[in-house]
């Protein structure tokens, strides 16, 4: 499952910046900084998320540094750190 959520988040960054090679895209590649994802996307992201966990996110569960990078929403949304209710 991971591969595939990686995928489809790698996917919705490219969407929103046509821009972007999705090339350079990583799992590493920084969203907030580079701000390939914004404030104004965060709520759509949250709600990809929810969509590919198949389950809501508990909005008290959300800490800074949540979306850094694919990597780190794929650990703080769908990994153990998930499901042990873990912040990243």
């Amino acid at each position: 499952m991971s591969a595939e959520v990686r995928t489809a988040l790698r996917e919705w960054v490219a969407v929103r910046n046509p821009d972007l090679d999705p090339a350079t895209l990583t799992d590493q590649t920084p969203l907030i900084s580079t701000r390939l994802v914004t404030s104004l996307h965060v709520v759509e992201l949250l709600l990809l998320i929810e969509e590919l966990r198949a389950a809501p996110v508990d909005p008290r569960s959300l800490a800074p540094g949540a979306f850094t990078d694919i990597d780190t929403i794929v650990r703080a949304f769908f990994g153990q750190d998930a499901a042990a209710g873990v912040r990243p």
